[in-house]
């Protein structure tokens, strides 16, 4: 029963994420002949599927600049951008990487407060948050969308698990990235939180940078931060694309819910504006699931992660 009302609610879920891109964005396009659900892949969780044919070049989806996540939208956010700004002037390699994930935890953790506020007063605050309806079909825990990273795992599972094989000092060197990372962005993603709170006052964001002086009590994470954190990388390392246009890469709704498969049945490219068009490579029959490629799976560079 309580796995049914999981899957209810997830699909409910990317019903709603539907919804907000044709609504929020006036030059989107999601063919009406698919569909999100359970996979039956190997990967699992879940993907897209046709519900009625789609001939081979038909466009499946367009998805507009505005409604994919970048490091430029960290850099404009009203809450933290200047100072993450400060922090990518200041950081080296992977700088907009830390950028963006200290903006979608912000994000997540905002919505999350206001959900809680909203539930006590009725209000609607979490409305506010620019990709709400994006942000809540990540995976922001371990299963979540059947995802597994080993950023989500205990270090016993990585000893007990990749000790003595050949990705074990990787995933050994990103968990402590990201643990570094982790209390570097603590007092700037709690900051925005303790601000819609009323706890801390409204200047006090710029002083959360690593290399300034602010007090102990700022420096306190807020519940649920770090897993926030990891979360964020989590999705960043396994559903970033790269944006041709802006040479950096970026998160792209609908597009990222397509499983891998060296035998893709789908093609993107961003065009001039950073728009992305997703379009069949074959007749596709109805029931049949969309398949991206990300990789060819022979490539060295494949991530282990």
């Amino acid at each position: 029963v309580n796995k049914d009302i999981d899957n209810e609610k997830k699909l409910n879920q990317y019903t709603s994420l539907i919804k907000w891109m044709d609504e929020s964005f006036p030059n989107s396009y999601i063919n009406p002949n698919i569909e999100i659900k359970p996979s039956k892949s190997k990967a699992g969780g879940y993907g897209v599927f046709a519900t009625n044919p789609i001939p081979q070049n038909e466009l499946i989806c367009l998805i507009p600049d505005e409604a994919c996540v970048s490091v430029t939208d960290a850099t404009a956010d009203s809450d933290c951008g200047e100072t993450l700004q400060k922090l990518l002037d200041q950081a080296g390699p992977g700088g907009a990487t830390v950028a963006l994930a200290a903006y979608l935890a912000k994000e997540y953790l905002l919505m999350q407060e206001m959900e809680k506020n909203e539930q006590g007063e009725g209000g609607s605050d979490s409305d506010v948050i620019k990709f709400g309806p994006y942000l809540k079909t990540l995976p922001w825990a371990r299963g979540v969308n059947e995802q597994e990273h080993v950023l989500f795992w205990e270090n016993a599972d990585v000893e007990n698990y990749l000790k003595d094989t050949f990705c074990y000092d990787e995933a050994k060197d990103i968990r402590s990235e990201v643990q570094f990372a982790i209390k570097v962005l603590t007092g700037i993603i709690s900051l925005p939180i303790r601000k819609y709170r009323g706890e801390t006052p409204e200047n006090a964001l710029v002083a959360a940078l690593p290399w300034n002086k602010f007090s102990q009590s700022e420096l306190e994470p807020i519940e649920g931060l770090d897993n926030a954190v990891k979360g964020a990388f989590v999705t960043l390392l396994t559903r970033c694309f790269e944006d041709t246009v802006a040479a950096d890469e970026r998160l792209v709704p609908v597009l990222d819910m397509m499983n891998h498969s060296i035998e893709p049945t789908i093609t993107h490219k961003n065009d001039a504006d950073g728009n992305v068009e997703v379009r069949a490579v074959i007749d596709i029959e109805p029931g049949m699931e969309l398949f991206n490629t990300y990789k060819q799976e022979e490539e060295d560079s494949m991530p282990y992660h």
